[in-house]
């Protein structure tokens, strides 16, 4: 078995980009973002859109035709590269939404819930990818019930390795920053 290099691709690149997306989301839910780390969130939800739309980018090389990209999404009941599709169009607002309010409001309940919603997005589309390799009886290696939760957790890996690097760097800036401001004055009495 020897997969084209663009499904390689497609698979890496949206695999990192969804989990990393489901990681940040995961985080903020839960609570576990400082409010003072809106560069990680910004940085982390473009670093993951970006490799998850390259891994989809290198999916249309993978087409015959290219110019019947666009009814993929209208055969969305029967077909889970369309699923695949819708969800990840569905994804990007989410993404965008959960970053931008984030960036703004830092962590409050609305940063949690777009969390969440960005969560179960982007572990919505790796699941669809999954299936797309789940669902090809001609591949015994990849129609089995073990490929979807395979390449959930393939997609989950790498995520809090980098964001264990990134988080203390971002808090070591803060620190450093805080160096820099004038003391406080005590009030005379």
């Amino acid at each position: 078995m020897k997969p084209a290099a663009s499904v390689l691709l497609l698979t890496t690149s949206t695999g990192f980009g969804f989990g990393l997306l489901a990681w940040l989301g995961a985080y903020s839910a839960l609570g576990l973002l400082p409010g003072h780390a809106r560069i990680l969130v910004v940085v982390g939800v473009a670093t993951a859109l970006l490799f998850a739309s390259f891994g989809l980018g290198a999916s249309m090389f993978h087409l015959e035709r290219k110019e019947r990209a666009w009814r993929a999404f209208s055969q969305w009941r029967s077909s889970w590269l369309s699923r695949e599709g819708v969800a990840a169009v569905l994804t990007y607002p989410v993404a965008i939404a959960f970053a931008a309010v984030f960036w703004r409001d830092g962590q409050v309940i609305w940063t949690r819930l777009l969390g969440v919603a960005a969560l179960v997005a982007s572990l919505g589309t790796v699941y669809c990818t999954a299936m797309i390799y789940a669902s090809l009886k001609p591949i015994r290696q990849w129609h089995n019930r073990h490929t979807a939760p395979d390449y959930l957790l393939y997609a989950v890996s790498p995520a809090p390795y980098c964001s264990r690097h990134s988080i203390p760097w971002i808090s070591a800036h803060r620190e450093r920053r805080q160096v820099w401001l004038p003391p406080r004055r005590r009030a005379l009495r």
